[in-house]
């Protein structure tokens, strides 16, 4: 499945690939990571919806990230 990490205060996308998908969070990879910075604000797209979220950890191109259960 695919979808987008919007992140920064200008929210920047970055394509990812959803490696795996849970009320708690998901497991990305990243699509490009050549000059992608992942940082400030976050939120993953999915079929455009929304889910705010934080960077739980990172290793290369895949990234683990918890969602806001506040703004779920």
């Amino acid at each position: 499945m695919s979808g987008q990490l919007l992140h920064g205060i200008h929210r920047e996308c970055a394509d990812v690939v959803i490696r795996n998908l849970t009320e708690g969070g998901a497991k990305v990879r990243l699509t490009s990571t050549s000059g992608v910075r992942i940082q400030g604000p976050l939120v993953l797209r999915i079929a455009s919806v929304d889910r705010p979220c934080a960077i739980a950890w990172q290793s290369g191109d895949e990234v683990g990230l918890r969602f806001d259960p506040a703004q779920g």
